[in-house]
């Protein structure tokens, strides 16, 4: 199930079987038999090498199990962690879950989120853990965090390493739709970022017992919701006190213009602008992580910029910029899997299973390497 399909022997093997198509429907032009089939038959794959080509670039659909279906290599189901949570013994491994959480203080309408549990969240007493809140971007859906950048596997090797204590990785819809960009604003395609700074952190305190101080809350994403993570950390600093920015861009876009999402107004536009709530913070104290391909155009710059600015402003920073990459999910995920050890050391997620004390307490933070690097590491 994890075969690959993003690798060069992939698409040979398509252009081989075009290629093999193509002679099809000559012969069958020839003998007169056949044509219209043949002809139908090249075009399927003619778009089979196309897809398979614009996912070997974006790394969407990396295997076998994903084009089947397979959401995450750890996915669980209600049965699973029911016997889980019976079980006497220690869990081997954590759980990718489905989870409905209502916007009930935004009314917002989202799609299903993706939980990711460690294996110190099955044990008694259940500890008290930090959460990761992990947004994805447009096109797209909570699931590509482990499809596409294998989050939970991360995650996983952090809790062997840490007697199973991880953050709880919670996925949440920031759009409603696979299309919909609403750029976690309270805008007009919904109300989002209130969906995401209250409804969510409300159901995950409630529902997976997570701790509740701003200490142990990280907020990350990429693309669109890279932007998002910077963003809603620089409004809501009550709720995050860490966040990492994967290749967001530093304002707010959609199709037709950042005006759609505000109607028109200037002043809710600029209320989004990372710059302006850089040069405005006056919140607690905040760590970030930036990264972005260095061949990805504008984001390059875009990121590179907002992390300098971040660290001018005081946030404790690590830029990384990957030479030659650009904006796909091959990126997103060498991306979290360098953020995820320093993300999980700043909420306090370590071993042995710390109390609620150790949970909730202010982290210490503290730069990792230089203050503002460049990594030599490609995606």
């Amino acid at each position: 199930m994890n075969l690959p399909l993003t690798t060069s022997p992939v698409l040979a093997a398509l252009a081989v079987a075009l290629v093999a198509t193509v002679v099809w429907v000559y012969v069958c032009h020839r003998r007169g038999k056949g044509a219209i089939t043949a002809v139908a038959a090249v075009v399927v794959m003619a778009l089979l090498l196309v897809a398979a080509g614009v996912n070997s670039y974006f790394f969407y659909v990396p295997n076998v199990g994903a084009l089947l279906g397979r959401r995450a290599r750890y996915e669980a189901s209600a049965a699973n962690v029911r016997a889980k949570l019976a079980s006497s013994t220690p869990p081997s491994h954590g759980a990718v879950i489905l989870a409905d959480i209502p916007g009930r203080s935004s009314g917002f309408n989202p799609r299903r989120a993706q939980v990711y549990l460690p294996p110190a969240w099955f044990t008694s007493p259940r500890p008290h853990l930090p959460v990761i809140e992990l947004l994805h971007g447009t096109p797209g859906g909570p699931a590509d965090w482990t499809r596409a950048a294998d989050a939970d596997v991360t995650a996983e090797r952090w809790a062997a390493k840490h007697d199973g204590v991880a953050p709880i990785i919670v996925m949440p819809d920031v759009n409603g739709a696979f299309w919909a960009d609403t750029e976690c604003v309270n805008g007009t395609a919904g109300n989002a970022e209130t969906y995401l700074t209250q409804d969510v952190p409300t159901w995950a305190i409630a529902h997976l017992r997570a701790a509740t101080s701003r200490g142990s809350w990280a907020i990350a994403g990429a693309s669109e919701g890279g932007y998002c993570a910077l963003m809603l950390a620089l409004r809501h600093p009550s709720r995050y006190s860490t966040f990492a920015d994967f290749s967001g861009l530093a304002r707010p876009t959609a199709r037709g213009g950042a005006q759609t999402l505000f109607r028109g107004s200037p002043e809710q536009i600029a209320a989004y602008l990372p710059t302006n709530l850089l040069s405005q913070y006056r919140g607690a104290a905040l760590a970030g992580w930036f990264a972005v391909g260095g061949s990805d155009g504008g984001t390059t710059r875009a990121v590179v910029a907002m992390g300098r600015k971040a660290r001018a402003h005081g946030i404790r920073t690590r830029l990384t910029v990957m030479p030659g990459a650009h904006h796909t999910w091959r990126v997103w995920r060498s991306a979290f899997a360098d953020a995820q050890p320093w993300l999980a050391t700043q909420l306090g997620a370590t071993s042995p299973p710390p109390s609620r004390t150790q949970l909730t307490a202010r982290p210490q933070l503290h730069p990792v390497g230089r203050a503002d690097t460049d990594s030599a590491r490609d995606a």
